[in-house]
């Protein structure tokens, strides 16, 4: 047994290095072998994989936890109140004790964040058993009078399932579930007896489909799993309530719980790192032994030298051979040169660039007795995207996982269609026949034991007597006894001994679920569509699994008849009554109860029989997954990369293990919580490449407390090891975003610097050069049915602004709108497409969390909070403002309160002082300058509260198209006003355009003749030119008090944002916070303070964590 195993206790003196797997010797001038072909071989380290080592009795009790939680994780908390459940704190300064406790913090810090949503909505409903959706706060989806209608078994090959009916009377609401994430495949759920509302029962399982034809029918079915075989029921009589969370996704933690246990069992490759934090990083095992690399690739030359590098003692090329800059330069050479290569990528800087470089390197070395590269990246978009660049150099790569939408080039290479290309037969000495033999036996019994509940009708004599509740002489009295009796709804010839003796104390079971209609409106859509279909990708078992629903044989129920209940009468009363030989002695009010007792006693017996027959069926499907692994591992190894999410590192971590890779990169690291990546560590890694960004976007936690202070579950490995100062390389030029757009990511990024290729964005039609704007109000903030942040009067703003840009030239794809919360999403969503100018568009209007690593031309971002009480909301956290504020390429226009957000924000006071160094790009008035007139104009809205949009007017330019609505500001949804005149009814504010030439008066022939310019001045003003001298005079003015009045708006507007901060105690308690590095002074005379320190980069503390700020924000 590995000593680790044997050893469980934690101690100081456990050194680090133990962890640490034993370098291989390997043989680097053995012959190359072709990849294989269609003979198949058996891959025996799947099987070792899944038996796994035993644990002992002293072991952590994490490792004997089971997958699906349990009844008593789910119902902790009695009726909503009760004992706390104890999470250990996170160690994110300094190294851990030990391997062990590194594992054991992290696996109970996943598992609450996985259990916390559901066991919340378990409570609610135990304080309150007959709470409604709208009315919960635990973010309930409860579903009533569920029933069991059958099981499927033939065919299932990852267990027995279970067919549930249920009511969606308390949602309140129709669903259209081509949209909802309701009951989505994965999700965990929890049932309990309508008689007992969670008080005692908790039954825990997932959903193991959700095919569309079941939840469109009435009543809706969905198939789940239950969470061990003990806890299966048959019983098509019982009613049940099942609830679910509408926060978190069981699927996406289950698989990586799996192998943080697993590898509390095995050796930690990288350790030193991980655990230890050591900051200096060794080249791979694997380079030390051969360090002579071909970078013909990557360097523009013929020169044989390139192809012969010795690149950890030689030369490295410089950078002049090759189109990578520096800092891309160095970040290859440490991917290609450490055992742990970080690598942090700023928006922009070409991160993706440099890891596909890098992977082309890599191949190019590769030899065909080594494994296939493993690539992995957060999300199934992410991932198709590096694939697709991966594609361009190497074919030969297969993609684990579930759906992809891209059909042309990553689809034919999912493994699912790789195997239905090239048939192989079947693997010598495999256990996917065996355990397919074993399987089609248990469904013999499952069937043979379900047969009285499939019947439709009442349990015969037999069947009692075979379970032990009736003698034969009993049996054979109630034969005999109904001899004499007559039952004319049985055909000739029946006996139905049973029927005749009950009579007509049997009675119809009620069917639990009856279909319903009642009118309700149809549920708003909560999640974007992008966001729907990667929960549906993660949510596939396995990559075959494609088509709708579960497929198998099913045993479906129909037991219409039972007996009238009893009350008051005991277990031993009935039991009396069946000690009688002769039970037509029974009184005949007693015989419908008695058959109701004997029943229970029959299905009670029958389910101990079922669920033993689903713990063996259980064991063969896992048995039968080794043996469908078994034959994938012939098609994965002859491939040179494998492409998975970071959830499928996990869920096919002993497919990947038997592969002994020995190469993963990680896109999205930063994004991606801790324990992912360390389900990467497989036991012969020794090259893992983290690549992504600490200051976007973190990984997402259902429970927010885990977020912060002691746990910091948020906070990933990449980040963790960056802020301990293990050393990494940083990406510091970019190719996006417009020098003007940049400078606003100056308090994030300082060092970030331009691209000569940014230079030449072209500029955004109606804007001038003005290609960044905050555009600041005070218009209120209201929230959704869901309780999502809106802004109805932002929105509309927006929407005008986007019509604008359309009038000038853009197209709807060249836009994007950016938002921090959904319902704003959904509200401007709905004025685009209501618009009457931009009917039948395809729009691009996200939340910031589903927008990372994305970019367009134009974003506009709408920050919808505006309140008296200064609360911010998700405009606070960093990382997303980060997201944000780097996704344009050439105009960034965003619409918000800039005063609440200097006074309650550090790094939006920084970023909005940026934006308001010269030129000043910030203020109440929007700048348009229209395309087609030429004409510029300063939409003053300092004396409007309310906004709208309309088109412009016959003859005026398009870039007076801002116009008071009193009306739309209290529709019930976003309308806009279509293209028109306005008229009295819709009182508008005009704004005078600014024309920048005057006309010249025409020409008679007669003036042909000379004169003196005297002569013709007067001619000219005689023959009319007085009209356009006017006219010019007149323009001169509005334009000289045009820019007169913005130059007013901007000083009011600095001494708001930027007056002395001092004098304004919100101010005062932020920039407290800050170092002072200079003064300047305002052509006013007012000093004006500058600030730096929110992103500066603290010093790692040696001995207390509470010297870490950054982490501690």
């Amino acid at each position: 047994m590995d000593p680790i195993v044997d050893n469980w206790e934690d101690n100081s003196q456990f050194h680090l290095k133990r962890f640490t797997r034993k370098p291989q010797p390997r043989n680097d001038n053995q012959p190359t072998a072709e990849p294989p072909g269609p003979k198949l071989s058996l891959n025996t380290r799947i099987r070792e994989y899944a038996k796994g080592a035993s644990v002992s009795a002293s072991a952590p009790a994490y490792l004997s936890i089971r997958e699906i939680p349990t009844s008593e994780e789910i119902s902790v908390l009695p009726n909503g109140e009760g004992e706390d459940v104890e999470v250990p704190a996170n160690q994110v300064v300094g190294p851990w004790q030990s391997k062990q406790k590194y594992l054991s913090n992290h696996y109970a810090l996943l598992r609450e964040d996985a259990v916390t949503p559901l066991r919340n909505v378990v409570s609610e409903l135990k304080a309150e058993p007959w709470v409604l959706e709208k009315d919960s706060i635990e973010h309930s989806y409860i579903y009533e009078k569920v029933g069991s209608q059958d099981v499927l078994v033939k065919g299932a090959a990852n267990g027995v399932a279970a067919k549930l009916t249920f009511s969606l009377r308390r949602t309140g609401k129709k669903i259209i579930w081509e949209q909802s994430k309701r009951l989505i495949q994965g999700t965990l759920i929890a049932i309990s007896p309508v008689q007992d509302m969670f008080k005692t029962i908790c039954k825990v399982g997932v959903v193991a489909a959700r095919p569309l034809s079941g939840v469109h029918s009435n009543p809706p079915e969905v198939d789940i799993f239950f969470g061990s075989p003990d806890e299966v029921e048959i019983d098509p009589q019982q009613e049940w309530v099942m609830v679910e969370s509408s926060i978190g996704y069981f699927e996406a933690y289950r698989h990586t719980l799996m192998s943080l246990q697993k590898i509390a069992a095995e050796p930690f490759p990288l350790a030193e790192y991980i655990v230890g934090v050591e900051r200096e990083i060794s080249p791979p095992w694997y380079l030390e032994r051969q360090p002579f690399k071909d970078l013909s690739p990557v360097f523009l030359s013929t020169d044989e030298w390139y192809r012969h590098i010795d690149i950890i003692n030689g030369q490295w090329p410089d950078a002049l051979t090759t189109k990578l800059d520096a800092s891309q330069l160095e970040a290859l050479r440490r991917i290609l040169t450490k055992e742990l290569a970080i690598i942090q990528g700023p928006p922009g800087t070409g991160k993706t660039h440099v890891s596909v470089l890098a992977l082309k390197v890599l191949l190019q070395n590769k030899r065909h007795t080594d494994p296939p590269i493993i690539v992995s990246a957060h999300t199934n978009h992410a991932l198709d995207q590096l694939l697709r660049h991966i594609a361009e150099f190497e074919p030969n790569f297969i993609r684990l996982g579930g759906m992809t939408m891209d059909k042309d080039i990553i689809e034919p290479r999912k493994l699912f269609n790789v195997k239905q290309a090239t048939k192989l037969g079947v693997v010598p000495g495999g256990m996917k026949g065996q355990a397919m033999g074993a399987m089609r036996r248990l469904v013999k019994d499952m069937q043979e034991l379900l047969k009285p509940l499939s019947e439709g009708a009442p349990f015969d004599e037999e069947v009692f007597n075979a379970y032990g509740i009736l003698t034969e002489q009993q049996c054979k009295l109630l034969v005999k006894g109904a001899e004499h009796w007559v039952d004319l709804t049985l055909p000739e010839g029946v006996n139905a001994a049973i029927s005749k003796w009950a009579g007509d104390e049997l009675i119809q079971a009620d069917r639990r679920t009856m279909p319903e209609d009642f009118g309700f409106d149809y549920e708003e859509m909560d999640l974007e569509f992008e966001q729907l279909k990667e929960l549906e990708a993660e949510g596939k078992l396995n990559s075959e699994e494609e088509s709708e629903g579960l497929k198998g044989e099913r045993i479906r129920f129909d037991e219409p008849i039972t007996g009238p209940e009893k009350l008051g009468k005991s277990y031993e009363y009935f039991e009396s009554l069946l000690k009688d030989a002769d039970l037509w002695q029974v009184p005949a009010g007693l015989r419908g109860p008695l058959y109701r007792y004997m029943q229970q006693k029959v299905k009670k017996a029958m389910l101990e029989k079922m669920r033993a027959l689903v713990k063996a069926y259980d064991k063969h499907s896992k048995d039968l997954k080794i043996g469908k692994w078994e034959y994938d591992t012939n098609f994965l190894q002859a491939s040179n990369i494998i492409g998975c999410t970071t959830t499928g590192l996990s869920k096919y971590r002993g497919l990947l293990d038997s592969l002994k890779p020995n190469i993963v990169l990680i896109e999205e690291a930063a994004e991606t919580l801790e324990a992912y990546v360390t389900a990467a560590c497989f036991t012969t890694l020794e090259h893992l490449i983290l690549v992504g960004d600490h200051q976007q976007l973190r990984g997402h936690c259902n429970e927010k407390e885990l977020e912060g202070d002691p746990f910091f579950l948020d906070v990933s490995m990449f980040e963790r090891l960056v802020r301990n100062q293990v050393e990494f390389t940083q990406l510091t030029r970019q190719r996006r975003m417009h020098p003007e757009i940049r400078r606003a990511l100056m308090p994030i990024y300082p060092k970030l610097e331009d691209h000569p290729d940014v230079l030449s964005r072209h500029p955004v039609p109606g804007m001038g050069d003005v290609r960044t704007y905050l555009y600041s109000h005070e218009w209120h903030e209201a929230h959704d049915d869901l309780m999502s942040k809106i802004n109805r009067t932002e929105a509309i703003m927006v929407v005008g602004f986007f019509n604008y840009l359309i009038n000038n030239g853009m197209k709807t794809k060249e836009i994007t709108v950016l938002t921090f919360y959904n319902g704003q999403r959904k509200l401007i969503l709905r004025g685009l497409r209501l618009h009457p100018n931009l009917q039948g568009e395809v729009f691009k209007v996200v939340t910031v969390d589903s927008y990372q690593g994305e970019e367009n031309g134009i974003v506009l971002l709408s920050l919808a909070r505006s309140n008296k009480q200064n609360n911010i909301g998700f405009l606070s956290v960093a990382n997303r403002v980060c997201v944000a504020m780097s996704r344009a390429q050439r105009g960034f226009y965003i619409f918000g309160n800039a005063r609440m957000l200097c006074k309650e924000s550090i790094l939006w006071f920084s970023l909005v002082e940026a934006m308001a160094s010269n030129p000043r790009r910030i203020g109440f008035q929007l700048p348009l300058r229209c395309q087609k007139h030429g004409t510029m104009t300063h939409a003053d809205v300092s004396r409007m509260n309310k906004s709208s949009v309309t088109s412009p007017a016959p003859g005026t330019s398009s870039a007076a198209t801002i116009a008071p609505n009193n009306a739309m500001l209290h529709a019930s949804a976003l309308a806009m006003t279509p293209r028109a005149s306005p008229t009295k009814t819709n009182p508008t504010i005009t704004l005078t355009p600014i024309r920048r030439s005057s006309a010249s008066p025409s020409k008679h022939p007669q003036d042909l003749v000379d004169m003196t310019p005297e002569a013709q001045a007067f001619r000219d003003f005689a023959a009319g030119g007085h009209v356009q001298a006017d006219a010019a005079v007149i323009a001169t003015a509005n334009d000289l008090a045009a820019k007169e009045r913005l130059r007013q708006l901007d000083e009011e507007n600095a001494a708001m944002l930027f007056g002395d901060p001092f004098q304004d105690p919100a101010l005062a308690d932020k920039t407290n916070k800050l170092k002072l590095t200079g003064t300047r002074e305002t052509k006013d005379g007012v000093v004006r303070n500058k600030y730096e320190g929110f992103y500066s980069m603290p010093a790692v503390a040696e001995k207390s964590r509470l010297q870490e700020p950054s982490l501690l924000d």
